[in-house]
């Protein structure tokens, strides 16, 4: 009967810190990502890269544009 009385008392104690444990992870769960986050995240990631490979292609040509000018004109 001992036995079972000192299992119980250290069943309790583990659900005890079990608990505490789990409160501690729920807490910490509102700063993790979802994948609803990273899916906006990447679909904003590649719509900026977008962007941004459109403007390095359109600076790129005026350069081109405005050396291949020079070049005639001072040639």
């Amino acid at each position: 009967m001992a036995n079972m009385q000192a299992k119980m008392a250290n069943f309790e104690a583990f659900q005890i810190d079990t608990c505490d444990r789990l409160a501690r992870i729920e807490t910490r769960l509102d700063t993790f990502a979802t994948k609803e986050d990273i899916k906006e995240l990447k679909a904003d990631l590649y719509k900026n890269l977008h962007g941004m490979t459109w403007k390095l292609i359109g600076s790129a040509s005026t350069l081109v544009a405005i050396v291949y000018y020079i070049a005639k004109t001072v040639h």
